[in-house]
């Protein structure tokens, strides 16, 4: 493994047992403040992992750690309004959707090349946008659910997205 790669997996790792200590620590008074901190350090693992497939997909000879503008947290942000839920939803079954499982249905609907347009309609408009690497990243946060974020190619069309509901989703 190159020396740029292991410095990137000793950061993951370091980021994932962080992580983990957080999480153990929402037990605390603070609750929503340590669920902020939660949020901003999975999304910058997520960044890290980005930079880390970028990374691997070079040539040997290329792999020189890219420049990347510092990373700036982001500030605790308002809750992105839900859009409605799909009408294919109330269509199947007629009853009741939590707000939960829309949101979960609305981000597994996300896949890669899908518009940006299309995004705004499943999702609503992001909380913050921001660029990353000169790519258009949206970030979605839900008060309880947590952080999620949309990347875009130049063309404005999606490269990959993380839901807010974990990997698993």
């Amino acid at each position: 493994m190159a020396p740029v790669r292991r410095r990137w997996a000793a950061m993951i790792v370091c980021g994932c047992a962080f992580l983990g200590s957080a999480s153990a620590g929402a037990e605390e008074p603070d609750v929503a403040a340590l669920r902020r901190k939660v949020d901003a350090l999975e999304q910058q693992l997520h960044e890290v992992q980005t930079q880390l497939r970028t990374l691997e997909g070079s040539t040997p000879a290329a792999a020189t750690a890219p420049q990347a503008a510092p990373w700036t947290p982001v500030p605790a942000p308002q809750a992105a309004p839900l859009p409605p839920a799909p009408a294919a939803a109330s269509a199947r079954g007629g009853g009741y959707v939590s707000p939960e499982a829309a949101l979960k249905q609305r981000w597994s609907s996300i896949k890669p090349a899908m518009a940006d347009a299309r995004v705004t309609e499943l999702l609503g408009q992001p909380t913050t946008k921001f660029k990353l690497d000169g790519r258009d990243v949206w970030y979605y946060y839900y008060p309880g659910a947590g952080g999620g974020s949309v990347f875009f190619t130049d063309e404005a069309k999606v490269s990959s997205s993380q839901s807010p509901f974990g990997w698993s989703w």
